[in-house]
C-alpha cells in the first residue's frame, strides 16, 4: 500500500508517574491503564480520531480537525480527574504527515511529542498553529505560556494551554526550569556501563578530561603568580600612522602570550583603558588583578625600529627584565617573538615545542599587508557601520599582497558578520560570505584562534550546536587566554540552557578582561540566568564603579533586566520610567509591570500613550503584553489578532515572551544588540 501525505490534528497522551507505579503496586498500575485505554478509545472513536498505537502507558493518534482533537482532549481531561483519578498530560499539534499502513512519519509528530512533554497531570498544551484553527470556536479557552525550544525542533514553537474549567494550567517557570534539568541529566548520562573495564576506562577518561579542562577551559585554577598584563606600549615616533603601528605590535605581543596555557593574561580591551596613563604600577596591577606587568615604547624611524620593553613584579616593585631592540621594519615579527620569548624566561616556567613554533610564527612576510591588517583591526573595533564596511576594504587590501594572510582572511570573516549586528546585512547572505573565508584561512593556518572562534559564532546562528561546541573548544585550545573565545562560548550555554557551564565560562571571560562592559554584560546576563540576583546587583555597582563615565541608560537597562528576571514590580517600575522616557519602546514593558502590580491606572495611561504613538509593526503586539499584564486575556487576544504578521512575534531570534524574564528582550536595531546574549566579538 502507498503511503499517504495529509494534514492531520495529532495527540500525544501520557501516564505520568506509571513506571514508578508498576514498580511499586503493579495490579494498580495494570487497572490505571486500563482505565485510561477504556476513556481514550470512547472519546476517540466519538470525535472521529483515529488510534495510531499504543505504547505502554501513552497513545498517540490522529484526527481530520483540531477542533475535534481538542473536544475530545477536553472531554478525556474531565473522565480522567474522577476518581480513582489518573495523571495524563496531553499535547496537540497540527501538520503534514505520511501515513503508512502501521505508523505515522513527519516533524509535526516529533513536534506534538515534544509538547506533550511539557505538560502536566489535568493539562492539555497546543501549538501555536492549533491555536490559529479554533480562534473561532468560543467554547473553547487559551492561555499563552510561552515559546520554547523543543528538542530537534529549528524554531522556538509557542504553546498554548486549553483554559476550560477543570483544567489544569502549567506554569511556564517551572516548564522552563525542568527542560533545564533534563537537558542537564541527559548530558550527565553515562552511554556504557556493561563492564567493570569500561567504566575503569571511562573514570580515567573523566580524570583526564577535567585536568584538559582545568588546563585549558578553565584558567581559575591557574597560579595567581602567572598573572599578566600587557600595557600599550609608548608611541615615540612621529611617522604617520605610527600610532596604529605601536598599537599593534602590542596587541600581537599580548596575542602570542595568550597562546600559552600557563599564563592568565588581561584582554587589550581592559589595558588600553591605561595608554598614557600616570597611574602608578602597583594601582595599575590591582585594578587587574595581576602581579606582572609588562610595558614598553617603540620608536620608528625610516625602515629602523626600536623596541625596548620591561617585565615588573608589581607585588615587589621590582624590574625582573629589560631588553632593547634594534631592528629593521621588516624584523618585527622576530622581535614579537623574542620578547614573548623573553617574558617565558624570566617568568621562569616551561613551554612545549609546539608553543615554542607557535610564538615563532610569521602571518606575513609583507610588513605593507600587515600594516593594512592593523587599520582594518583599527576600524573594526570601532563597532560602527561606516568603520566595520572600512575594516573589510583593509583587510583585502591586505589580502591582494599577500593571499595566503591567513589572519587577515579570519578577520574580515568577523568584519563581515559584524555587519549583521552594526548595520544592515542580511544574516544567511553573510554566513555564506564569513564561511568562504573562514574556509580559506584554516586552509591556510588551522592554528589560529579566531578562525574557530567564528565559527562558533556562526554556528551558534544557525542553532548547530555541537558544531558550535567543537569550534569554541577548538578556540580556547589554541588560545585559553581568548577572552572572545570565553564570551562566546558562555554565548552558547545560555542558548542551550546549560546556566551552570554559562555562568563558569562568563566568569573566566571577566577575569580576563575586568574593565569591558561587553563581558560584565555577558556575566550579568549569566547570574540572573542562575538566579544570583545578589550578585547581579553588586555587578551592576562594579560597572558603574569601573566606568566612571558610564550611561545612565545603560544601567537603567541593567537594574530593569535583574528586577524584571527575579521578578520585583514595583522596583522595576523606576528604571522602567526613565528608560521609558528617553525611548518609547520601553513603554509596553513599563505597562506590562504596571499591570502586575495591580495599578490599572498608570497600565492604561501606557497603553493610550502606545496608541498615540507613529503606526509600528509591533504596535498591536506592546499593546497586547500590556493587557496581558493586567490579566485581561481578551484584549490580549483581540491585539494579537490584529498583527499582521504573526512571524514578528514569534521569531525564536526576537524573543517577545510574556515570561517574566524573557518577554524584555529587547529588539534588534533599539541600540542595544551590542549587548543582548550572543553579540559577537566585543571584548
Amino acid at each position: 500500500m502507498l503511503d499517504n501525505r495529509q494534514l492531520s490534528a495529532i495527540m500525544f497522551t501520557d501516564i505520568e508517574g506509571y513506571t514508578a507505579l508498576m514498580q511499586h503496586d503493579e495490579k494498580n498500575a495494570v487497572i490505571i491503564r486500563a482505565k485510561h485505554r477504556e476513556i481514550f478509545k470512547t472519546f476517540t472513536d466519538k470525535h472521529n480520531g483515529e488510534l495510531i498505537h499504543y505504547f505502554g502507558d501513552g497513545t498517540l493518534s490522529i484526527f481530520k480537525s483540531s477542533v475535534e482533537a481538542i473536544k475530545c482532549a477536553i472531554k478525556m481531561q474531565t473522565e480522567f480527574q474522577k476518581e480513582p483519578s489518573i495523571p495524563v498530560r496531553i499535547g496537540i499539534h497540527v501538520g503534514d504527515i505520511i501515513k503508512t499502513e502501521t505508523d505515522i512519519i513527519g516533524d509535526a509528530v516529533n513536534v506534538a511529542s515534544r509538547i506533550e512533554n511539557l505538560a502536566i497531570p489535568g493539562s492539555i498544551l497546543i501549538s501555536g498553529k492549533v491555536r490559529d484553527q479554533i480562534r473561532s470556536q468560543n467554547d473553547i479557552k487559551v492561555k499563552f505560556l510561552d515559546a520554547f525550544d523543543l528538542k530537534n525542533v529549528v524554531e522556538a514553537i509557542p504553546v498554548f494551554a486549553i483554559d476550560n474549567e477543570g483544567l489544569v494550567i502549567p506554569n511556564p517557570k517551572k516548564i522552563k526550569k525542568r527542560q533545564r534539568e533534563n537537558f542537564k541529566n541527559e548530558t550527565s548520562k553515562s552511554k556504557d556501563k556493561r563492564t567493570i573495564y569500561v567504566i575503569f576506562i571511562l573514570s580515567l577518561l573523566i580524570i583526564l578530561s577535567a585536568l584538559l579542562y582545568d588546563k585549558f577551559f578553565n584558567t581559575a585554577t591557574m597560579q595567581i603568580e602567572n598573572t599578566i598584563a600587557v600595557l600599550p606600549f609608548e608611541n615615540l615616533s612621529t611617522d604617520e600612522d605610527s600610532d596604529i603601528f605601536t598599537d599593534g605590535i602590542t596587541e600581537d605581543i599580548l596575542t602570542n602570550l595568550s597562546k600559552l596555557k600557563q599564563l592568565h593574561v588581561i584582554s587589550r580591551t581592559s589595558v588600553v583603558q591605561y595608554k598614557n596613563s600616570n597611574k602608578p604600577i602597583s594601582d595599575i596591577a590591582k585594578e587587574l588583578g595581576v602581579v606582572y606587568i609588562l610595558q614598553g615604547s617603540i620608536r620608528k624611524y625610516g625602515d629602523k625600529i626600536r623596541v625596548t620593553a620591561q617585565l615588573i613584579n608589581a607585588k615587589s616593585d621590582i624590574q625582573i627584565w629589560a631588553d632593547t631592540y634594534d631592528k629593521t621594519i621588516t624584523d618585527i615579527f622576530a622581535i614579537q617573538s623574542e620578547v614573548s620569548k623573553e617574558i617565558v624566561g624570566a617568568m621562569q616556567f616551561e613551554i612545549s615545542v609546539e608553543d615554542q613554533e607557535n610564538l615563532s610564527s610569521i602571518p606575513t612576510k609583507s610588513i605593507d599587508a600587515y600594516q593594512l591588517f592593523l587599520r582594518g583591526r583599527k576600524e573594526a573595533d570601532k563597532r560602527t557601520t561606516e568603520s566595520i564596511a572600512k575594516s573589510i576594504e583593509f583587510y583585502q587590501k591586505a589580502i591582494d599582497l599577500d593571499p595566503n594572510y591567513a589572519e587577515a582572511y579570519a578577520e574580515i570573516a568577523n568584519s563581515i558578520f559584524l555587519q549583521t549586528y552594526y548595520g544592515n546585512a542580511d544574516p544567511e547572505e553573510a554566513k555564506i560570505k564569513a564561511e568562504s573565508y573562514l574556509e580559506k584561512a584554516e586552509n591556510l593556518n588551522n592554528k589560529i584562534s579566531r578562525v574557530y572562534t567564528v565559527k562558533g559564532l556562526l554556528y551558534n546562528y544557525s542553532k548547530q550546536y555541537d558544531k558550535a561546541k567543537q569550534a569554541f573548544e577548538r578556540a580556547i585550545i589554541l588560545s585559553p587566554n581568548d577572552v572572545t573565545a570565553r564570551h562566546q562560548y558562555s554565548t552558547f550555554f545560555y542558548y542551550t540552557e546549560n546556566y551552570e557551564k554559562e555562568l563558569e565560562q562568563a566568569e573566566i571571560a571577566y577575569k580576563l578582561d575586568p574593565l569591558s562592559f561587553a563581558t560584565a554584560s555577558n556575566l550579568f546576563t549569566a547570574y540572573t540566568s542562575n538566579e544570583k540576583y545578589d550578585e547581579a546587583e553588586k555587578l551592576i555597582a562594579d560597572i558603574v564603579k569601573n566606568n566612571k563615565e558610564s550611561d545612565p541608560f545603560i544601567i537603567n537597562r541593567l537594574y530593569m533586566r535583574l528586577y524584571m528576571s527575579k521578578p520585583d514590580y514595583i522596583k522595576a517600575i523606576k528604571p522602567l520610567k526613565e528608560l521609558a522616557d528617553q525611548d518609547e519602546n520601553y513603554l509596553w514593558i513599563l505597562g506590562y509591570s504596571y499591570g502586575q502590580i495591580g495599578d490599572t491606572v498608570n497600565a492604561y495611561k501606557v497603553i493610550k500613550a502606545i496608541k498615540a504613538l507613529p503606526p509600528h509593526r509591533l504596535q498591536s503586539h506592546r499593546i497586547a503584553v500590556v493587557f496581558a499584564g493586567l490579566n485581561e486575556n481578551d484584549s490580549v487576544f483581540y491585539y494579537l489578532d490584529t498583527i499582521r504578521n504573526k512571524s514578528d512575534f514569534f521569531n525564536n531570534n526576537r524573543l517577545y515572551y510574556f515570561d517574566d524574564v524573557n518577554f524584555i528582550q529587547l529588539e534588534p536595531g533599539s541600540g542595544a544588540a551590542a549587548n543582548r546574549p550572543g553579540a559577537p566579538n566585543l571584548c
